[in-house]
């Protein structure tokens, strides 16, 4: 018995060095491949660390305007206990921010200890939505003939091959074709964590016919951020200030770059204010100005929220409630997206970022709704959205 026992240590000792071993070889290959792939995983921002955004290096400036620009008033015309359930759900998944604005003014403004209204996180996915009116932009200002203009007309490197024909259209509607890395391989982490995003997502292959079906990757908003510099002749941080942000009264931002003077991850890490997320909201309240400025084309606010042929629930980068449901599919290898009833306003659109970082937007109820915070896989879309969308119903007469 003893003997057994010892060769049983022996044996999990021996299966032990091999796994480190195996560690060691894979993270040694990593570091030769890409060391910024390695520090950006081993040191990088945790999704539970929504305000960490200092560990997500190098960043850009996207210089901002401050303006005083959003009215405050009395949450008049809300139910109480709608916001405190909202505020119970929100306090209950780690939450840094949450903003309730309702008939042309900040209703409820709730920041959890430790952060306040200076406070910038990490958005993840929303930025995508962002950069899809800065296409809408660029369209307007004669940069880009139309979506339906092939992305090869400035992607080159399409040129030679099938992606020749990917509209911009397609991969506003996440219908490319393109491959969708696998989260956990060497593809998928080059893009998110490497040091040259052109490298890694112009490198990717066609693997389904354009248009054929929705597949939520984040090389489609990649494309289009690349898209953006070469067709503008600037820097996408650039565009985004002159073009969007300061125009909306927001302060400063920052965007996480692959490498000092390089690309900036255009499928996530917006780094902005819960406030300044509320300006973008409220662009789809209203027809995308801003006072006077019609800072994007009302025609292309309405385009965006119209639904795409290949998901009826996404548009050009955002996505829509209705139709109503309770599972919402990313793509093929993802992890689903789960309410656990279907929303309660037919026209509701919102802002994704992964775990629960949100802008829900009702336009029928002149309604923003703005989470921010820790990222978790169990995030219920219907919770917050819910109690606030019926406590209006409720206790209003607007």
């Amino acid at each position: 018995m003893k003997k057994v026992v010892v060769w049983v240590l022996k044996a999990i000792g021996g299966l032990f060095g091999a796994l480190l071993a195996l560690i060691v070889v894979l993270m040694l290959a990593i570091w030769v491949a890409d060391p910024t792939v390695l520090r950006n995983i081993v040191s990088g921002q945790s999704p539970t660390d929504p305000a960490g955004i200092e560990k997500s290096q190098p960043q850009e400036r996207v210089p901002g305007k401050p303006q005083d620009n959003i009215s405050s008033a009395p949450p008049e015309w809300i139910d109480p206990t709608g916001i405190a359930e909202a505020e119970q759900y929100a306090d209950s998944t780690g939450s840094v921010a949450l903003l309730i604005y309702h008939q042309g003014a900040l209703r409820y403004e709730k920041y959890w200890p430790g952060f306040d209204q200076a406070t910038r996180t990490n958005p993840n996915s929303m930025h995508k939505t962002v950069l899809g009116l800065l296409v809408g932009a660029a369209i307007a200002d004669g940069f880009i003939d139309s979506v339906d203009s092939p992305a090869s007309k400035w992607i080159t490197e399409w040129q030679g091959d099938d992606r020749r024909d990917i509209t911009v259209r397609d991969l506003l509607q996440m219908s490319s074709g393109i491959e969708v890395p696998i989260f956990g391989t060497w593809k998928s982490a080059r893009i998110l964590f490497g040091s040259d995003l052109a490298a890694g997502v112009l490198g990717l292959p066609n693997v389904k016919p354009r248009g054929s079906e929705f597949q939520y990757s984040n090389a489609n908003a990649q494309t289009l951020l690349i898209l953006l510099e070469r067709v503008t002749g600037q820097r996408y941080s650039s565009y985004l200030s002159s073009r969007l942000w300061q125009r909306l009264g927001a302060a400063d931002a920052a965007l996480w770059m692959d490498r000092e003077g390089g690309l900036p991850r255009g499928f996530c890490c917006l780094f902005a204010t819960a406030r300044d997320w509320l300006r973008v909201g409220r662009l789809f309240l209203d027809g995308g100005r801003v006072g006077d400025d019609q800072v994007v084309p009302i025609d292309w606010m309405i385009d965006t929220v119209k639904p795409a042929p290949k998901n009826s629930n996404f548009g050009y980068q955002i996505w829509l409630g209705s139709p109503p449901g309770t599972e919402r599919r990313y793509n093929d290898y993802t992890v689903k997206a789960y309410h656990s009833v279907p929303f309660a306003a037919e026209d509701i659109i919102y802002i994704d970022g992964f775990g629960g970082q949100r802008v829900y937007i009702v336009p029928s109820l002149q309604l923003v709704i703005v989470r921010t915070g820790k990222s978790t896989t169990s995030w219920d879309d219907a919770i917050i959205p819910n109690a606030v969308i019926r406590s209006i119903s409720k206790g209003s007469a607007q």
